[in-house]
């Protein structure tokens, strides 16, 4: 009995309108972000806010719709070993269900890729978490260039319908460093997409989502292809679904071992869901062959990727494999929060000189970049804070006008592909202290954390479009005269985690929970005599998913505190130098 992963098929494309993707390039569909208040200018900052570069696609659109129109005309399988070999015949996807319509799946899109160096096409299925990533499975990215070769289709219910639907480039991709084509361990991937896309997203299972793989609850699967297992039978026209319930690991571990005679299943980074197939299509319910990279959503959560099965996907006994998400979170979650100046997937670094000068710093992954000139008459920013509150990839800078003590946000509008300044009415721009570690409710967008002058501390979910819903108490009075900081996950579990600052000097780990009413566990000391000058928390420097840490002492050298993903004393590694002079800058951010 043969395992096959459930990807890289390729079936024949129709036409592809020059115009739909002349608009989807130049991101005339992309998601609308502008704030809920209207547009004002902060009476003491740049009218132009900050000049950021937009990275522009790297293939045109005639170049995006060939490689879907020969993805599609080509026909591949992936082998059990992750090799390649060109197939006879078509291979069956999903199996039973039924149809369904992108209106009620709108996060999900085609993925198609074509190396015209080696004639090589592949097709999968991908979920939007972002509105510009897509999760996936790393059979159906690793060892191939993405941004050269591939396309996504999205926003249409239809096979290749490219009238109706978006076509986008690929600007990166990343793929679990341990996935092993062997034995198809660690299958999970993201791409980021070169521009965002106006369409729903889905979350994904977080690592205490265990009530997600209750045997027996029901998870739905999503995919285009073929709804027989019989040799030349066409593919589907339309977007297919397929409602599975969840099954124990060790019921599957069990089957799957008598399927194959040997053991593939690796319980905790793996999951099964369906009934057992009848060794017919009559009776099979299942994704197969072509589904790879789709999602089996549970409750709105995404908890599994299409990974694996046997060969023809209705032998006997046999169950769907998926890769677990809830065991990935924490390595893929990262990549979907890696908004940054330069778009790298690095996070970069603002200062600004007591003439108001502003520059920019990027980081390279082991220090940072000659600074460059953004522009003058910053004077009156009392402190500014790097953050993507809307999600769409371009750093939004919240900041405080000293002039008129409000906050505001500068932010790319994508009505006009502009940057604008819109003010945060909905949040007091007078407490001492902010913060925006990531999403502290489990919604999926950034939210605000502050610290009043009594010593409470308040939440405030974020809406996604640069305001926020009413205040949360989360502290009553015991963090008077702390400071709070923090971006994205620094224990390795996937959420977004805060420090605070005592007034001794002391910073503490208050691990995130995704929990609104107690959004963190027990803190943990990090560290005592924690005497800086200045403090930048602005994610993941090094690109390694795990984030990092900037620190300036009264000498004026700058320190980068490599995190460890270790919830403890060992939080971070050894500071590292990062150059001198660097008190010339009155505000670092």
């Amino acid at each position: 009995m043969i395992r096959v992963l459930r990807g890289r098929s390729r079936r024949a494309l129709t036409g592809l309108s020059a115009v739909t993707l002349a608009l989807a390039l130049s991101c005339a569909g992309a998601l609308a972000a502008g704030p809920a208040a209207a547009d004002e200018q902060p009476p003491g900052l740049p009218a132009a806010g900050l000049a950021k570069p937009v990275p522009k696609p790297k293939a045109s659109a005639h170049e995006l719709r060939e490689r879907l129109r020969a993805a599609q005309r080509h026909n591949a399988v992936a082998e059990p070993d992750g090799t390649r070999r060109k197939a006879p015949k078509a291979t069956p996807f999903i199996i039973g269900g039924s149809e369904t319509t992108i209106a009620k799946a709108p996060w999900m899109v085609q993925l198609g890729y074509y190396d015209e160096s080696t004639g090589e096409g592949w097709f999968c299925g991908g979920a939007l978490v972002a509105p510009n990533k897509v999760l996936t499975a790393a059979h159906c990215v690793a060892g191939l260039d993405w941004a050269k070769n591939g396309a996504v289709l999205s926003g249409t219910t239809d096979l290749d319908d490219y009238e109706n639907g978006t076509v986008t480039g690929v600007h990166a991709q990343w793929n679990h460093p341990r996935y092993n084509p062997e034995t198809i361990k660690d299958d999970i991937a993201v791409l980021t997409l070169s521009s965002p896309l106006e369409s729903a997203w889905l979350r994904l299972a977080a690592s205490n989502d265990s009530s997600l793989y209750t045997p027996g609850t029901k998870g739905t699967v999503y995919g285009w292809g073929l709804t027989s297992g019989a040799p030349g039978a066409p593919p589907a026209a339309k977007l297919r679904k397929a409602e599975l319930p969840m099954v124990a690991d060790a019921t599957c571990d069990s089957a799957l071992g008598e399927v194959f005679g040997q053991d593939y299943f690796v319980e905790g980074s793996m999951a099964c869901a369906g009934t057992p197939a009848s060794g017919a299509d009559e009776g099979t319910t299942s994704p197969c062959n072509g589904d790879s990279g789709g999602p089996l959503v549970v409750n709105g959560k995404i908890a599994g990727i299409v990974s694996w099965g046997v060969e023809g996907c209705t032998a006997k006994g046999a169950y769907p494999v998926f890769s677990k998400v809830s065991s990935y979170a924490w390595a893929a979650q990262p990549r979907i929060d890696d908004a940054d100046l330069s778009f790298d997937g690095r996070a970069d670094l603002l200062a600004r000189t007591p003439s108001g000068g502003l520059f920019q710093q990027d980081s390279t992954g082991t220090g940072l970049a000659q600074r460059a000139f953004v522009s003058h008459g910053w004077e009156s920013l009392g402190w500014g804070l790097q953050v993507d509150l809307d999600r769409d990839w371009f750093q939004d800078l919240v900041i405080r006008d000293t002039a008129d003590g409000k906050l505001y946000r500068n932010y790319l509008d994508h009505q006009s592909w502009t940057w604008k300044w819109g003010e945060i009415s909905s949040v007091w721009g007078g407490y001492p202290s902010y913060a925006f570690p990531g999403d502290m409710t489990g919604d999926g967008w950034p939210d605000l954390v502050v610290v009043d002058t009594d010593g409470s501390a308040y939440l405030y979910p974020g809406k996604g479009n640069g305001q926020f819903a009413a205040k949360i108490k989360v502290v009553d009075k015991s963090w008077k005269n702390v400071k709070v900081y923090g971006r994205g996950d620094l224990s390795g579990d996937g959420k977004a985690d805060l420090l605070v600052k005592d007034s001794g000097n002391t910073l503490w780990l208050y691990r995130g929970t995704g929990n609104a009413k107690s959004p963190w566990a027990a803190r943990i000391q990090a560290r005592t005599g924690w005497k800086y000058s200045a403090m930048v928390t602005d994610g993941d420097l090094t690109g390694d998913g795990i984030a990092d840490v900037l620190t300036r002492d009264s000498a004026g050298k700058l320190w980068l505190h490599k995190g460890t993903g270790k919830a403890s004393a060992d939080l971070f590694a050894a500071p590292t130098s990062l150059g001198t002079g660097f008190n010339q800058y009155n505000l670092l951010f």
